[in-house]
This record gives structure tokens, sequence and C-alpha cells, in this order.
């Protein structure tokens, strides 16, 4: 496996550091930081919260969760299965990878009675999984970052990869990842690699975001999202962002169009709490147009009680909506079933099939 690496940040903006943390910058416009105790009393005793989910009995029916057959033979140049949350494989021809691996039952650094619960199982194993060439991490909020699930990634994969954010590489070693098997960049920072006789370039993409894992760490790591640009296709991971919406059309004028994006659509109401640090549907849609996607399937929705108001449909429902209002193709930007996996030249059927969800929080 060889590697060639750079750091053309071409007009990417860069993070702020004061050489102990991180920030967004102040291009950054909706950055108004991370809300605190008052807004967080509001948010949660306040505001009209419409997130109650139903029994085991209705979510298997409405959120149904398939087996993913990753021994089917691959014919596409692309394909991508959605796992829950953040977390989706991708296969890009010869190459498999992982966004954000989270199996836990909870997005806690305790998982008994505390932190935001998985009500979704995952779809699969990890020791059901295929072999993998490496992962991406976008940050290091609990529901994105689970040392369970990378740690037995790393027992089961030796020569897999990781790419993560500057501060994260340390907290790898810590939990017994190879120094040498994780790279670690800035915003516009780009590595080439050649997988088994297949390159792929990875690129850190800015995010509007934040981290944070324990009390005093706030900022101390930095956020991003991912995009991996192979021989022939194309692929972006939005990770979590709230709209910088300049960055957005930097990376669709240096780096797209891309074949494939994973998107988040989930955990986004109330706006006022929200807005800085989750996009709604409709900006994920915007997302989808300036990065010139040809399609983009939905992320960070319906699979951990994240603490949002929304209800647990709306996000697909709304993102039906949206598509159409933009004058898209339904096929451009769709949901998938736990375990689904798109396949390039492939439609799904699951974004017609969606439930709709009877209340409707704001976006």
């Amino acid at each position: 496996m060889s590697e060639s690496s750079g750091s053309d940040r071409w007009e990417f903006e860069e993070p702020r550091f004061d050489g102990s943390r991180f920030g967004n910058p102040a291009s950054f416009t909706d950055w108004t930081g991370v809300p605190g105790p008052i807004a967080l009393f509001k948010w949660k005793f306040v505001e009209k919260d419409d997130s109650k989910l139903p029994s085991d009995e209705v979510l298997d029916e409405t959120l149904p969760v398939q087996r993913p057959d990753f021994n089917r033979k691959q014919s596409s140049k692309l394909a991508l299965t959605w796992l829950g949350h953040a977390t989706v494989l991708v296969q890009m021809g010869a190459i498999n990878f992982i966004t954000d691996p989270v199996w836990s039952p909870r997005a806690s650094p305790i998982q008994v009675a505390f932190g935001p619960r998985r009500y979704r199982p995952p779809p699969i194993e990890l020791e059901q999984l295929p072999e993998l060439d490496f992962g991406v991490i976008s940050h290091n909020h609990y529901d994105h970052l689970d040392a369970k699930s990378v740690r037995r990634l790393s027992e089961l994969f030796p020569r897999m990869l990781w790419f993560v954010p500057l501060g994260v590489k340390l907290w790898m070693m810590n939990n017994g990842i190879p120094a040498a098997n994780v790279h670690e960049m800035n915003w516009g920072d780009h590595q080439k690699f050649d997988f088994n006789g297949t390159q792929a370039e990875i690129w850190c993409i800015p995010a509007q975001h934040w981290s944070q894992r324990g009390i005093l760490d706030r900022f101390k790591t930095l956020w991003s999202g991912w995009a991996v640009v192979g021989e022939e296709r194309k692929f972006y991971f939005a990770g979590d962002t709230g709209y910088c919406e300049r960055e957005f059309d930097v990376l669709g004028k240096k780096l797209g169009p891309f074949d494939l994006a994973a998107i988040p659509i989930g955990c986004y109401a109330p706006r006022w709490f929200m807005k800085p640090q989750h996009i709604n549907v409709t900006e994920a849609v915007k997302i989808h147009q300036k990065i010139c996607a040809k399609k983009s399937i939905a992320i960070h929705w319906g699979t951990y009680e994240m603490g949002s108001n929304e209800a647990y449909l709306e996000p697909p429902r709304l993102l039906k909506e949206e598509v159409q209002r933009a004058g898209l193709k339904a096929a451009d930007f769709t949901s998938l079933s736990h375990g689904e996996t798109w396949r390039e030249g492939e439609e799904t059927s699951s974004d017609s099939s969606q439930p709709e969800s009877s209340s409707r929080s704001e976006n």
C-alpha cells in the first residue's frame, strides 16, 4: 500500500486554532456557538416535542431492518449500504470503506441507562462485514466515534487505515490503533493511496460543528467531512455539519461533480437550537445541489434517540417534499431502510415506501 500526500487547500477555509482549541471560522455565519444551559433548559422543557417513539412492533413496520448481502457479487462500480445513523459502507470498485462506525446500544461512555439509546439495531454484526480498506471519522461525539466498534474493526482488519481530523489520532492510539494506521488531517489536506492496485485520494473537508467527549475537552479536536476521489467515482460524506454555504460551493467547484454523497437529514428541531450544528432537510438538498451530486443518500436519522424534537419519520417525509420542490428527480436524493444497499444503476424502493409522519416540526 503506497501513499502520497498534499496540503493544497485551494479555497477551503481553515479552522480557527488558538494553540489549544479549534473553532469555526468567522465566515461560517450560521455558527453562533454551542447553546448554553438556558437554551438547553428552554429546548428540553418549553419547546414542543414530537419525538416520542412508538412500540417496537410499530418500529419493525415503519423502520424495518434488512440484512445486507455482502456475499453478492459486486457488478456495479459504486454501492452504499446504510448501517444506521451516520454509518455507511461504501464499495467503490475494489475498495471497501466505512464512515463513523457505531454499533453500541447507546451513544455514550456509559452503556447502561445513560445517553442516546439506539432504537433500531445494527443490520449486521461487525464480524460479518466484508474486508475493509479504511474508515473515516468525522468528529469525536459519541454517536460518531465509538471505542468498542473502532477497536473491534482494528482487530478484524489489522491493515485497515483510519482517516481522522486533527487531534483525534491520539485517541485512536490510546484505543490500541497502531499509529502507522492513522492519518490525521486538517481541512483541505488530501492523501492518495494505492489499495491493492486501485488508487483513491482522501480529502478532509470543512464542516460547521464542534467536538467534545469529556467535561473539559470541548473544541480540543477538529471536526470534518470527507471526500473520496477514486479512479472512476467520487464520494462525499458530510458527517455532522451546519450550513456553511461557501464551503459547499468550493467543494462542488473543486472536487465535484460527485457520483454519490451521504448527507444528514435528522436532528434539526428546534431550528433556533440546532441550526448552528445540524442542517435541516432544506439545507441538505441545497448541499446536494451545490456539490453537484448525481445521487445522495440520507443519513443521521432514524437510529438513536438524539433528543431533537422532530417526529422520527419526519426527515424522510420532508426529504421527498423538498426534492420535489427543488425540481429534482425523486431518485436523486433518497433515504434507505436500515441495511439496505443502493447500487449504481439499480434504483431502490425504500424511498417510495417510507410511511408518512402525522406531525411536523419547524424545518
